[in-house]
C-alpha cells in the first residue's frame, strides 16, 4: 500500500511540475503544452485531428528521451471552448493548433517502474473555486512573487504571474514557459493558502 501511494504522490507531482510533454498517436511524436482541468483532474491540450483517430494515446512527460520520467496513456475527446481552454489560454497565451482536447488518463507509469491508476490521479483540484482569488493575491504583489519564485524554485522571472494554485504549490507564467512553485507544506483550503502566501510575502518584503 505505501509503495503504491509513493508511485500516485510522484505521478501526481509529475503532472502537476510539467506542462509541456510529447504527445505519440499510434507512434507518431507531436510536442505539445498541456494544463491540467481543476475541476476533474483532465488533460486540457490542443491537437490536430489526426490524434483523435490515433487508438493508441501516450503523453511522455516532459518530452519523449529514453530516460522520460513518466508516461501517461489516456483517451483523447474533443473538447469545445469553455473555461479550461480559457484556463489553457492563461498559461500558455496561445492556441497552438486547430482542436482542443481533453485528455482522460487510463494510467501513468512513472520512472521507477510503478503504475498509478487515472481515476486516482484525475481528482479536482481542492481549491478549485478560489484560484482566482488566490492568483489575485499572489499577483497583487510582483516584486514580492519574484522573490518568492527565487527561494522557493530557484527561478529568476522578471514578469512574473500566477496563473494556477493547488494544495501542493502554484503555476506562475514567465517570459521563457511555466513554472511550478511548491508550497513549504501543503495547504488544505483557501483561509490556510492565504495564510501562507501573507506568511512568504512578508518574509520577503
Amino acid at each position: 500500500m505505501t509503495h503504491e501511494i509513493d508511485t500516485l504522490a510522484r505521478a501526481r507531482m509529475l503532472l502537476r511540475s510539467h506542462t509541456t510533454g510529447t504527445l505519440l498517436s499510434d507512434g507518431t511524436p507531436t510536442p505539445v503544452l498541456y494544463i491540467i482541468d481543476p475541476s476533474d483532474g483532465a488533460l486540457i491540450m490542443c491537437v490536430e485531428q489526426e490524434s483523435f483517430d490515433a487508438d493508441d494515446i501516450v503523453l511522455v512527460v516532459p518530452e519523449d528521451r529514453f530516460d522520460a520520467p513518466m508516461r501517461v496513456t489516456m483517451m483523447l475527446d474533443e473538447e469545445p471552448e469553455s473555461h479550461a481552454s480559457d484556463r489553457y489560454l492563461a498559461y500558455h497565451t496561445r492556441q497552438d493548433r486547430a482542436r482542443w482536447a481533453r485528455g482522460r488518463i487510463g494510467f501513468a507509469k512513472i520512472d521507477s517502474g510503478g503504475v498509478a491508476d487515472g481515476e486516482a490521479l484525475m481528482k479536482p483540484n481542492p481549491l478549485n473555486s478560489s484560484i482566482g482569488t488566490l492568483c489575485k493575491r499572489l499577483n497583487s504583489d510582483r516584486k514580492a512573487l519574484r522573490e518568492v519564485c527565487k527561494l522557493l524554485a530557484h527561478v529568476s522571472i522578471e514578469q512574473p504571474t500566477a496563473v494556477g494554485v493547488d494544495d501542493e504549490g502554484f503555476d506562475v507564467r514567465a517570459e521563457f514557459g511555466v513554472v511550478r512553485v511548491q508550497w513549504p507544506a501543503p495547504v488544505d483550503d483557501e483561509a490556510t493558502c492565504e495564510l501562507v502566501i501573507a506568511s512568504l510575502f512578508g518574509g520577503v518584503i
